[in-house]
């Protein structure tokens, strides 16, 4: 086996600074090369166990280092719903900065005798674990997403502590050398301000509205391969496989490759009122009749309750789908009912009568008020110019065919600099902060001692 011991991209410290720590990198080298030996002498040829990355003062990053920062990143990308890159040549060099950059701060912090609280850090790992599998459903499907990246729970809970660990010394660090040397000064926010107007949030106009909905009904053919399916399910549930079994062969739903996992909800999570109703219902482990909603069929099992109340569920789900005449004949209906109130009938007695939402069809279609922009899209587009008493031109939506009615609106404003001021000052400090701390990071680069091997 071959061991470069070649010194790349090395940075002495300029006049003053710390000698190389030879000592250390002959131990962590031995080390690599022994690791490397065993491997070998287990093998069939030589097979590169870990390598040397960087060497940032007295402390080694290893490649298993790097690459747990780099499937933790992608793996946090998921958790938070955003695009997962793929693995590249940039994310790993922006890793490796990351990484480089921690161990200057440590060894910063340690030089000033700063330390963290241990206990503080544990805390923080298990709090975020339980969030992980929070969203996951259960722990058990978070070791499985770990895997599928190629780590363990263990491998996440050393990187997590690790990372949880940088942060506090971070903190300490901002605190001690960067925050006391900045200030912020009024002129500075009211600039900020008036460069960014175009940014700033604004109180939108709230709307009362009431609704008219006709659902699209599917063909009885469709309801009836439907029957069917949902008979086939609970046949293949009652003999004895596992829900996640049989939610990957028949559900359509988009968590189908997870075993059906939705996640942990809350009361009001979901978007159907029944969905809701029936998943509040359940027993842990129990699977709800097939619940319809203006998606499709559920059928949802309850996989836990959690101390708060929420509930970790997963679902089998099966789209309903509609043909271009059932859609004619809903929007003849919502039609119909648009011209009886424009002929004078009062809005609240045609919803009751006509209105396929029964929760706000017993309120004459009154749903309540909201600020226009918590409305989707589609519905702000109708709703942005309408008047008061004005009722809408018929909606196309995946429930189904919808007219409102506007019955007061309140005027939204601009929230002016005072009501902001408090925010303006912390997004102008925490701008200043990032400046400073770019150029402490660059300072210690001269300071410490850095070897790059790669």
């Amino acid at each position: 086996m071959q061991l470069n011991t070649e010194t790349h991209n090395m940075r002495f410290p300029a006049g003053g600074g710390r000698s190389v720590p030879r000592l250390l990198v002959c131990a962590v080298l031995l080390a690599a090369f022994l690791a490397g030996s065993c491997a070998w002498a287990q093998g069939s040829g030589p097979r590169l166990v870990d390598r040397i990355v960087a060497i940032v003062d007295e402390e080694a990053i290893l490649q298993s280092d790097l690459d747990r920062e780099v499937e933790l990143y992608k793996l946090e990308k998921e958790y938070a719903g955003e695009p997962v890159p793929a693995d590249s040549p940039e994310i790993r060099r922006e890793m490796l900065d990351r990484l480089i950059e921690s161990k200057l701060i440590i060894a910063a912090a340690k030089q000033a005798d700063m330390s963290v609280d241990e206990e503080v850090v544990e805390q923080s790992v298990q709090e975020k674990i339980e969030q992980f599998i929070e969203h996951f459903g259960s722990l058990e499907n978070l070791r499985r997403e770990l895997n599928r990246s190629g780590m363990t729970l263990e491998d996440y809970q050393t990187r997590m502590k690790t990372q949880l660990r940088d942060q506090q010394y971070l903190r300490l660090v901002v605190g001690k050398f960067i925050r006391p040397n900045i200030e912020v000064l009024e002129n500075e926010v009211r600039d900020y301000y008036l460069a960014h107007l175009d940014e700033m949030p604004a109180e939108p106009d709230s709307l009362t509205i009431a609704n008219i909905l006709v659902p699209v009904q599917p063909s009885v053919e469709v309801r009836q391969e439907i029957q069917a399916k949902v008979v086939e399910i609970k046949a293949a549930l009652q003999s004895g496989r596992s829900f996640a079994d049989v939610a990957g062969e028949f559900s359509e739903g988009p968590n189908a490759g997870r075993g059906g996992v939705v996640g942990v909800v809350a009361p009001g999570d979901l978007f159907d009122p029944n969905l809701d109703r029936a998943v509040f219902a359940l027993s842990v482990a129990e699977v709800s009749d097939p619940v319809v909603s203006s998606m499709g069929v559920h059928l949802v099992r309850l996989d836990s309750v959690q101390d708060d109340g929420r509930r970790a569920i997963s679902q089998i789900f099966l789209p309903i789908e509609v043909a271009q005449e059932d859609v004619d004949a809903a929007q003849s209906e919502i039609v119909a009912a648009r011209t009886r109130i424009l002929d004078g009938e009062p809005f609240g007695l045609v919803a009751s009568e006509v209105s396929g939402d029964p929760v706000s069809a017993a309120k004459g279609g009154v749903l309540g008020t909201f600020r226009l922009e918590d409305l989707s899209a589609q519905f702000q587009e109708a709703l942005a110019e309408a008047e008061v008493g004005e009722v809408t031109e018929p909606i196309l939506t995946p429930a189904g065919w919808y007219i409102f009615q506007i019955q007061d609106r309140i005027i939204g404003h601009m929230y002016t600099y005072e009501e902001l001021n408090d925010n303006l000052r912390q997004m102008v400090e925490s701008q200043k902060i990032e400046k400073a701390l770019a150029e402490y990071v660059e300072g210690l680069k001269k300071q410490f001692f850095i070897d790059e091997k790669i």
